[in-house]
């Protein structure tokens, strides 16, 4: 045990290290020992390892106040690459993103029918491409319960089908494979509320309205996936004629307000995000007064409506497939 204290405090001053250089454009070796509170001979030692290792390269000198420029150093953000893969009704969207979320290529393939050949493809031509390809994360707008794809109906073929297991075997990297709405939603959490205790999303596609909730930081799916999967209540059925789809222009206000009234007496949420869609043009204030002769005030959470879909999906895909290389990293070290 004593032996392998070294390596799990070296491995932790360069994260630490890694951290500071991405929020950073550029720092010198005394700037990062200083405001991380490191001996100068222990970051300098890490900083020339992560540029040995192509992770930090050279700058050139800062400004001089006097005595010598000290050399400063920047990530390279190509050091890392992740792959960022939405499967949608008709089409597979990728992204390609560096580490400072630059997109390195992007592209999308339309479909009649979801072929597991075409998504195969795609990933062994992105790995071949780019060496530095470190994780991968997909979206999928289906059920999935830890990697298996689950009431799947525009997608027969992967039902019943442990798609992450199938695409790690393929393509050996982390990759993580879920519902769609819990990526936007973690996105959603991430990028503008993280101080939010508890967030709901609801989102309105082409299959029907579907949901996400973070609680206490947390993504939280349940036990098997399917919380959040509100076309399974009564009351969606019910004001949608017993269809799966989407409800009826009339019933759109009605069908949200009793959604959030659900959370609100089960979560009780802080804050719920509906994502724009058509549907709901002008639609958000009438939503509003019903939820008011629904709940006690105290109860309804504050309710915003999102412009920031792809944004948010993109952002929450990022983060996930960020956070698995950072695990697999420490886990090899």
């Amino acid at each position: 045990m004593a032996q392998e204290e070294p390596v799990t405090v070296k491995q932790l001053n360069k994260e630490r290290i890694r951290s500071y250089m991405g929020k950073h454009e550029s720092a010198s070796k005394s700037q990062v020992a200083r405001e991380l509170g490191l001996s100068f001979p222990t970051v300098g030692r890490l900083m020339d390892e992560l540029c040995s290792e192509g992770e930090l390269t050279e700058q050139g000198a800062g400004s001089s106040t006097g005595g010598r420029c000290a050399c400063l150093y920047e990530l390279n953000p190509l050091f890392s690459l992740y792959l960022l893969i939405q499967i949608e009704s008709d089409r597979i969207c990728w992204n390609l993103k560096d580490m400072r979320e630059n997109t390195v290529e992007q592209g999308c393939l339309p479909f009649e029918a979801l072929s597991l050949e075409q998504l195969d493809a795609l990933m062994l031509h992105i790995r071949n491409r780019y060496p530095r390809l470190k994780a991968a994360a997909v979206g999928i707008a289906a059920l999935v319960n830890h990697g298996v794809v689950e009431e799947a109906n525009q997608y027969c073929g992967l039902n019943g089908m442990n798609l992450e297991e199938h695409l790690r075997r393929l393509v050996p990297i982390p990759i993580t494979v879920g519902n769609d709405m819990n990526f936007l939603t973690m996105g959603c959490w991430a990028q503008k509320h993280p101080d939010t205790g508890s967030l709901v999303t609801l989102f309105m596609g082409g299959n029907g309205i579907g949901g996400g909730m973070v609680i206490d930081g947390h993504l939280w799916t349940g036990a098997s996936g399917y919380c959040s999967e509100v076309s399974f209540l009564p009351v969606y059925q019910q004001l949608n004629s017993g269809s799966p789809g989407l409800p009826p222009p009339e019933h759109i206000s009605e069908l949200y307000a009793r959604l959030i009234q659900i959370y609100a007496v089960t979560v009780n949420p802080h804050m719920i995000v509906l994502y724009r869609h058509p549907l709901l043009e002008g639609k958000t204030d009438e939503i509003r007064r019903l939820c008011v002769s629904y709940l006690p005030f105290k109860a309804i959470p504050s309710i915003e409506l999102s412009y920031d879909y792809q944004q948010d999906y993109e952002k929450g895909l990022f983060a996930v497939a960020k956070s698995m290389e950072q695990a697999a990293s420490e886990g090899g070290s």
